[in-house]
């Protein structure tokens, strides 16, 4: 009996040392598989693009509401990316083909709806694509380079269209304030040359900047779109109130007929500029605020944050589209080049067909070249 009884305490402790064997080997198998998990997350976050890492990652299953307005984003664009490249080809043509369009202001016009145009044929596609991608979760590095393309190309579009309207208002600001220097300082070619310095200007400070750090990028952008914005408000109040002043010179001193022709010509001109820069201002004021909310992490929601970034995006990218819809509406020329160009009209039929459809009240063009 004593010997049995032996056995079974000896075998009552193995049992113990049995358990405790298997409960060890179970934690550690549960740390292991916390830890892989852990690892395995903390590399999914550090291979994500880089614009879901900025938007906080990836959307959730349930986040519905943000993937139908992402879905809306994604069709309203592929609706308007054709309209806008043929509306600035339309653009683009008509001042390259009708000489009476070959003024020094609707050369820079011109220049403008060349950024315009690239941001339909290009820009648009890209956007589409990027945000497809993220519709389907296709977020990883080996997907990435098509976002990141589409995020350089439209910040290097983005920074050459501000560029360009600066370009416009200091033609503009030359023109009406100092209108003797005008005639020999700003010529066509020389209109030309400033518009492809705007172009390496916009790649130097976008492209190599944002590969290297996107908080140098964000900071050098801040300061390109400061001193555009400078620039284009200090000539906007003094062509203002230059303007102001011919006009109580005008009314009160008798002026030549053609003196007032060209003062009206040049004032018809800052008010497309003016208009062109308000509507630049109303496109990419949002997206410049919604990024420095997400930098500022005062939208710390993920959903809300990749709604507002790209409804805001979307709407900066459909300014290459409002552009040309305001050369139409304000400048009867360009409504006539179009007419003659997509229905192969003539000038005086193209004149005709343009009158029965806006009438007579239709706002006269810029017509000679200063």
């Amino acid at each position: 009996m004593e010997w049995e009884f032996k056995q079974f305490k000896l075998k009552r402790r193995l049992g113990w040392v049995t358990i405790v064997k298997i409960s060890a080997r179970k934690r550690s198998k549960d740390a292991n598989k916390m830890n892989s998990s852990a690892n395995s997350h903390n590399n999914g976050t550090s291979t994500e693009c880089e614009v879901v890492i900025f938007l906080g990652g990836r959307l959730g299953p349930t986040a519905t509401f943000a993937y139908v307005l992402l879905l809306f984003v994604m069709i309203m664009n592929i609706i308007t990316c054709p309209i806008t490249a043929v509306l600035n080809a339309l653009v683009m043509l008509a001042v390259r083909t009708k000489p009476r369009l070959k003024t020094k202001p609707n050369i820079a016009l011109g220049c403008l709806a060349t950024t315009d145009w690239i941001m339909g044929a290009i820009g648009q596609p890209l956007f589409i694509a990027e945000i497809s991608l993220i519709l389907r979760g296709e977020t990883s590095s080996t997907n990435c380079w098509e976002i990141q393309l589409s995020k350089h190309i439209l910040r290097v579009l983005g920074t050459a269209s501000l560029i360009h309207v600066a370009l416009m208002n200091v033609e503009r600001y030359i023109a009406i304030k100092q209108a003797l220097a005008y005639i020999t300082t700003a010529t066509g070619s020389r209109i030309l040359r400033l518009s492809a310095l705007a172009w390496i200007t916009a790649l130097i400070l976008t492209v190599p900047v944002a590969i290297m750090d996107n908080n140098i990028y964000l900071t050098v952008s801040n300061i390109t779109l400061s001193s555009c914005m400078v620039i284009t408000i200090y000539c906007q109040v003094v062509i203002y109130f230059e303007t102001r002043r011919h006009e109580k010179q005008m009314a009160a001193h008798q002026v030549s007929v053609e003196t007032k022709e060209k003062f009206l010509k040049e004032k018809k001109a800052f008010k497309v500029t003016t208009t062109v820069v308000l509507i630049l201002v109303l496109n990419y004021a949002p997206i410049i605020v919604v990024r420095i909310l997400i930098v500022k992490s005062v939208i710390d929601s993920v959903n809300a944050a990749y709604i507002c970034f790209f409804i805001t995006s979307s709407v900066a990218i459909l300014n290459s589209l409002i552009n040309p819809i305001i050369y139409c509406v304000r400048i009867r020329h360009f409504r006539v080049a179009f007419i003659e160009i997509v229905l192969r009209k003539n000038n005086a039929q193209a004149e005709e067909f343009e009158m029965q459809i806006f009438g007579l009240n239709a706002v006269a063009p810029l017509e000679q070249e200063h």
